[in-house]
């Protein structure tokens, strides 16, 4: 480029007289300018040289090596196949989903290497740890090495995400390319990377489900741990030598003690094979401390385990950790959002929240509505973090974890037993937040069923011991009907020690007669007698605690068939009863008394007493004593022969004890009306009768139910 004739003419004639040059320099811009202008007074010569241009778009292979020792995860590789192949307008995408250690990576990658050579467009692959700043990914450089990578000189590629963005969808329009972004946050750092051309796929890993792709038309694949079988599996494959066959139980106990987790049976593998002379049980039991666990899994001094465990910590907002810490002290094996609010002090909707932010990242899994546990590993890290907190403070969600079981024990206590049950403990149960029928009471019991022994045994451990033993009163309910027998006696155990730790004899009494219960329906009689003979050591007075302990030696003797001494028993608790003017005591001491007159043959005299009790009992609203009252006259009435009055008292013990998910109960009914069905030749009611028995036995896993099946003959 150079000046025209004029501009040189009009510089000479001002350099003549003396003004400056610069009274020919105009700031005008005539059109739009993309790039910096730069602003010169005279120009004589301008040379452009341009850039060389951009190379031909190359194909980039940036895939991993394959993963070592890949097992059982051909269920997700085939639902990655289906998507991958399923032919819509644009690139696939796929997000492989699950805990810290589950083995996302590898089986992104097990994929990808099996269909590499689909993909002319080349491989693409980013872990975005790697591009982490200030806690978040930057996935504008991302972009920058993705666009490096497929050929783009650094001059050529734009500075801002959008640009490069455009760029990237651009360059990927006409190939197949494979995108695979490991340990993906967030839908919108997925997005950002798609390609354009259809048959390109994208694989994101993430603790997250990164649900926000669903609009983009995603596909989710959420691994779990390894099955006993296949975690078996992964071991073998690294431990070179034997001793994994030959010992397969000791292998077993190490896949639980891992949960199935990849990552740590990586670990163990990797163990196994410096560790030449370890037996696997030995190594086995080197694990097997819960509080060592963790950093026992490391190789050469790394704590691979516990690493990815404190990165998924570390990415918590401050709420999220708090609760992540004091679910790590939850005593039992699941938990809801009301025991989770209870320990945390806080309420069920912020709890609630939280706990879906820690599912979100796969910490916690809903393994049942509204329900949630953790993974094995997972709790032993949660536990760990949480002694990050003070003593005072862990002793203080623990308590709370403790009183929220022990309110909904007895609010449940109190809907299947009713307010008249004599209770040494007195509750006000108006803070439990999920109203109660019989029904729903049992429910609750026996959903958390474990929960429950295991705050007895957390109650006991920080000295709440009042707490432990009026946990065991108001489990009765429960272990009765349900014939939980070994909670029952551990739970009992520890409450009865309780009770005597804080000098209660009442309740010692009262917890040693309740355990002496499970005892004699276990035919345990030697033990049952041990526990009644304490517990007449320890009765306070004269009063419905020893009316209780009679009532128990009753129950003992009539298992032993020795119905009369069994009838003096009871006979002696309804006195005490009695002259105590308690109504409900003398109803359920009156039905005791008048069930063992009807096993000893003497059913016309049992009829007035149990007629007494089933007045009394009505009155008091009390259905299920009511209901067994009906059962023990349903057996006297058949016993006298008035099969009429006996189907109208075992109908209505059947509909109490069926409404109130009684099943012992009912089938105790159930037996009797099968023999009035019997007397009366009523088929219909045979069957139907018999029907139900088999029900309720099989499912109880009753081995009657064979002998109620040969009832209905040959082709049943």
């Amino acid at each position: 480029m150079k000046p025209d004739m004029s501009s040189r003419a009009a510089l000479s004639a001002l350099s003549a007289r003396g003004e400056p040059a610069t009274r020919l320099a105009r700031n005008e811009v005539s059109a739009p300018v993309l790039g910096g202008v730069v602003q010169a007074n005279v120009i004589d010569e301008v040379t452009v040289i341009s850039p060389a241009a951009p190379a031909r778009m190359k194909r980039p292979r940036q895939l991993p090596p394959a993963p070592h020792g890949f097992v059982n995860r051909q269920r997700e590789i085939d639902r990655i196949e289906v998507a991958a192949g399923g032919g819509g307008r644009g690139a696939a995408i796929v997000v492989l989903s699950g805990m810290a250690g589950v083995g996302k990576t590898a089986c992104a990658l097990q994929w990808a290497h099996r269909h590499a050579d689909r993909f002319d467009g080349g491989h693409l692959f980013a872990d975005l740890d790697g591009y982490r700043h200030h806690g978040g990914i930057a996935v504008t450089d991302v972009a920058g090495a993705f666009l490096r990578a497929l050929g783009v000189p650094w001059d050529y590629i734009p500075p801002e995400l959008p640009e490069r963005v455009a760029l990237f969808r651009s360059l990927t329009a006409r190939s197949r390319v494979l995108v695979v972004l490991d340990g993906a946050d967030h839908a919108a750092q997925v997005r950002s990377l798609v390609p354009t051309s259809p048959g390109s796929v994208v694989l994101a890993t993430s603790r997250r489900r990164l649900s926000g792709l669903a609009i983009d038309g995603a596909h989710a694949v959420e691994l779990r741990p390894l099955d006993e079988e296949h975690g078996t599996t992964l071991v073998a494959h690294m431990v070179r030598d034997d001793r994994i066959s030959r010992e397969p139980s000791a292998t077993r106990r190490l896949v639980d003690l891992c949960a199935g987790l990849p990552i740590a049976l990586k670990v163990v593998g990797a163990e196994l094979g410096r560790l030449e002379r370890w037996t696997v049980a030995r190594y086995a039991q080197h694990l097997s401390d819960d509080r060592k666990r963790l950093s026992r899994l490391s190789v050469e001094g790394e704590n691979l385990v516990e690493h990815v465990f404190d990165a998924a910590y570390d990415d918590l907002s401050p709420a999220a950790r708090r609760m992540y810490r004091v679910l790590g002290l939850h005593p039992g094996g699941d938990f809801d959002a009301g025991v989770a609010a209870a320990m945390a002090g806080t309420t069920v909707a912020e709890a609630e929240e939280q706990l879906a932010v820690l599912r979100g990242v796969n910490l916690v899994e809903e393994h049942t509505a509204d329900r949630y546990r953790f993974h094995g590993l997972v709790r032993l890290h949660a536990s760990h973090q949480a002694e990050r907190d003070g003593e005072d403070e862990r002793a203080a969600v623990e308590r709370r974890a403790v009183e929220w079981y022990l309110l909904g024990a007895a609010a449940a206590d109190h809907a299947v037993l009713g307010p008249a049950r004599w209770r040494l403990a007195r509750h006000d149960l108006a803070p439990w937040p999920h109203p109660f029928d019989a029904g729903s009471g049992m429910e609750w019991f026996e959903t958390e069923r474990t929960n429950l022994l295991a705050a007895v045994r957390l109650a006991a451990r920080i000295g709440h011991h009042t707490a432990a033993w009026q946990l065991c009163e108001a489990l009765w309910a429960f272990y009765h009907s349900r014939k939980h027998y070994s909670d029952w006696i551990d739970a009992h155990r520890i409450g009865v020690d309780s009770a005597a730790e804080v000098g209660d004899r009442a309740a010692e009494c009262r917890l040693r007669n309740q355990l002496a219960r499970a005892h004699i329906e276990l035919h345990e009689f030697e033990a049952a007698r041990v526990e009644l003979s304490r517990a007449e050591r320890v009765i306070a007075d004269n009063g419905l605690g020893r009316a209780m302990v009679h009532e128990s030696y009753g129950l003992l003797l009539r298992e032993q068939e020795r119905y009369d001494d069994a009838a003096r028993e009871f006979e002696s608790a309804l006195v005490i009863s009695r002259r105590l003017g308690d109504p409900r005591a003398i109803g359920v001491q009156a039905y005791q008394f008048g069930d063992a007159l009807v096993r000893a043959g003497k059913a016309a005299l049992a009829l007035p007493v149990l007629e007494e009790a089933r007045r009394l009992l009505e009155r008091l609203r009390d259905e299920m004593s009511t209901a067994r009252v009906h059962i023990a006259l349903g057996r006297a009435y058949e016993a006298l022969r008035r099969v009429a009055d006996a189907r109208r008292v075992l109908t209505a013990a059947i509909t109490t004890t069926r409404s109130r998910r009684q099943p012992v109960k009912e089938a105790q009914a159930l037996e009797v009306m099968v023999v009035v069905a019997r007397e009366q030749q009523d088929e219909d009611l045979f069957r139907h009768s018999a029907e139900r028995l088999f029900e309720l036995y099989r499912d109880a896993g009753n081995p009657r139910s064979a002998e109620v099946l040969s009832w209905f003959g040959p082709s049943a």
